[in-house]
């Protein structure tokens, strides 16, 4: 019988890492041109199932069961094909909206764009270390203005020190998410039986032995998104050729108070999207779409009785209802749960790092369970030795890394339960938490200015780089492969991944000139913010704990409800994830997949919704292909593209 290590071992698992990393660069700076150079979208990292990464596993998939035909010798194993998945995930992930933007943005903009008025190049000097940032003006003018090269050694000098940093410094934080993966994996897989929605069409696709290409179902759905992202496609070219109408603002329909206290409230329905929620628990679904409105009229209340003007967008000051600080208590709720269910497995997990008999089994994990929790805290000791080095206190950076690994599970938890299609958590992180709880005036310029650089990874978690390593190991178990290859796959993608983009961005930049990509309005938002902080500083926001508790309780109460009462409708984590912007792009696609879950669950049973799931993959295929191909025909052709998802 073949053991769990030689199966590791075999040649054939390491022609996935060959070809995940010839594709990884070229994933790498098309999520760049689609989200950030082109800056036409479509938006793929801001969903829970990147649509770049299918289309890509589409063909090979479709490649390999040819040379599987031709000289099956040459053939990717499943293995290998998972191995490619996570490599274009992770590197997805990394270079996508919510990251990359971002960092390039807090690294080049701070001294570039500091003005006697704004004092940013002082503040700066002050609170935050050179070894972080850019602060050549000659060499930020190059890549800003364009019409000159990175290839020139003045240029990549001041580039190397913040380069070499930052990519060291994501490699041990992305780490850091694999050991969690790997801890919980076993509890919510193996234990808790949590069924992984967004894997499910992955899953068929790394399965040389698929037939669900084969189905003519799959193919209806397929013809229907395809034929409408093609007509709408050809519309942005050429407007004289009618669209199908996908979107529809009734904002226009709430003008007057307190109505207008909706504020944007956009029907927007995406053929993939759909197929997407159709995975998800009905019971979430409706729960979703239900507290979508309850937040909304919150914020009609809001405007009745005098306290705001009602929801204007991503509202990152806090401000009745205090969604965003709901939304931290919620999720925060949802993280601790998830470990105190566990109790009885870690105790386990901890008989076993103490070398004492146990019954749970590490052979097939990504690690050993005692490399990955001893790897977990000295991966933690690093980052928060970094942030010492740059200046920050014990006390903020060992709190600022336990509220974001909290929220990592938080993260990791919503997508393995329920397959949520969004999970933004904007202005939820750490540093906007420990700015209200503590208050700007307690913190010293050293913690505001390391806060402001941490900004880059904590304001949304759209693409967490935890939910790609912990469905790649849940891939791997699904297939019966063992676990180690798609460790050392996360940690290589991570590594490569940050090389492919920061050349890309660079290169670019300094060809054509970032200014006209939109990225420095991240800057403008984080070093806006540092210099509020340290030019005016204010008291703890005694209003926000609260409202995190309040958040916090109400998520207790609801999962409380959900055990005690039967037929109890509203799920507990639905009461923050509906806090979040992004749901604003979902929720319209959400009550159409219900109604259709619903309907085919309640009058074709159990047997008529599995014939008719390959229609909702199809769904998803038909979209993603053909939208992902009109960024391709844009950037060739020089045409606008057309955006079917995110902005």
């Amino acid at each position: 019988m073949e053991t769990a290590a030689a199966v590791h071992l075999r040649p054939t698992a390491w022609r996935g890492f060959f070809v995940g990393i010839l594709l990884l660069p070229l994933n790498t700076l098309w999520v760049l041109y689609m989200e950030l150079i082109g800056g036409h979208g479509p938006y793929c990292s801001t969903i829970s199932l990147f649509f770049n990464v299918v289309f890509i596993m589409v063909f090979a998939a479709l490649a390999n069961a040819a040379v599987r035909r031709l000289r099956p010798g040459l053939a990717l194993s499943r293995l290998d094909l998972i191995i490619v998945y996570v490599f274009l995930t992770i590197s997805t992930s990394l270079s996508g909206l919510d990251m990359f933007k971002v960092l390039i943005s807090v690294i080049a903009s701070g001294y570039w764009f500091a003005t006697p008025q704004n004092h940013w190049d002082t503040i700066l000097s002050r609170s935050t270390p050179d070894w972080l940032l850019v602060s050549d003006r000659e060499a930020l003018y190059g890549y800003w203005n364009g019409s000159s090269t990175l290839y020139q050694w003045p240029v990549i000098h001041a580039w190397s020190s913040p380069v070499l940093w930052w990519t060291g410094f994501t490699v041990v934080l992305v780490f850091v998410s694999m050991c969690l993966s790997v801890l919980m994996r076993p509890l919510w897989s193996d234990r808790e039986r949590l069924t992984f929605p967004i894997i499910q069409l992955p899953a068929e696709l790394t399965d040389p032995a698929t037939r669900l290409l084969r189905s003519r179902v799959l193919w209806i759905g397929f013809g229907i998104a395809a034929a409408i992202d093609l007509i709408n496609g050809l519309n942005a070219i050429y407007p004289s050729i009618p669209a199908v109408p996908l979107v529809l603002d009734l904002s226009a329909y709430f003008r007057n108070a307190p109505w207008s206290g909706v504020g944007w409230l956009p029907v927007y329905l995406s053929p993939a999207v759909i197929g997407l929620c159709f995975l998800m628990p009905v019971e979430i679904l409706f729960s979703c779409v239900f507290f979508f409105f309850w937040w909304k009229a919150l914020y009609v209340v809001a405007v009745a009785a005098g306290f705001n003007t009602g929801y204007t967008g991503l509202l990152s000051e806090s401000a009745f209802p205090f969604a965003n600080e709901q939304m931290f208590g919620g999720f925060l709720a949802v993280a601790l749960a998830s470990v105190l269910t566990g109790r009885h497995y870690f105790r386990r997990v901890w008989r076993r790092l103490l070398g004492r008999p146990s019954e749970v089994e590490d052979a097939a994990e990504g690690m050993p369970l005692r490399a990955a929790a001893v790897g977990g805290v000295v991966g933690v000791a690093l980052l928060v030795a970094f942030s010492l080095h740059a200046g920050m206190s014990l006390s903020v950076a060992l709190a600022f890394f336990a509220i974001y690994y909290l929220l990592a599970l938080a993260v990791a938890r919503v997508r393995a339960e329920f397959g949520s299609p969004v999970h933004d958590f904007h202005f939820t992180g750490p540093d906007y938490t420990l700015s209200y709880v503590v208050g700007t005036v307690n913190l010293r310029q050293q913690d505001l200015g390391l806060l402001t650089q941490y900004f880059w990874f904590n304001r949304a978690y759209r693409g967490h780089p935890i939910a790609d390593s912990l469905e790649g190991l849940q891939l791997a178990a699904r297939s019966r492969h063992p676990g180690r290859a798609i460790s050392v796959a996360v940690v290589l993608a991570t590594f490569l991944g940050m090389a492919a983009g920061f050349w890309g961005l660079l290169h670019f930049g300094y060809k054509n000139g970032a200014v006209t990509w939109g990225s420095a309005g991240f800057g403008w938002e984080a070093f806006g913010r540092l210099q509020s902080w340290v030019q005016n500083p204010k008291p703890a926001n005694l209003v926000a704990p609260v409202a995190m508790a309040v958040g916090f309780g109400v998520t207790l109460a609801l999962a409380a409800a959900r055990m005690s009462i039967i037929g109890w409708p509203l799920h507990p984590v639905a009461y923050a994830l509906s806090a979040s912007w992004s749901i604003h792009l979902v929720w319209a696609s959400m009550l159409v997949a219900w109604a259709a879950k619903v309907g085919l669950l309640r009058y074709g049973g159990l047997r008529v919704y599995r014939d008719a799931l390959p229609f909702f993959y199809g769904l998803i295929l038909g979209e993603a292909l053909v939208g992902c191909c009109w960024p391709l025909v844009g950037l060739v052709f020089h045409v606008p593209s057309y955006n079917f998802f995110g902005g």
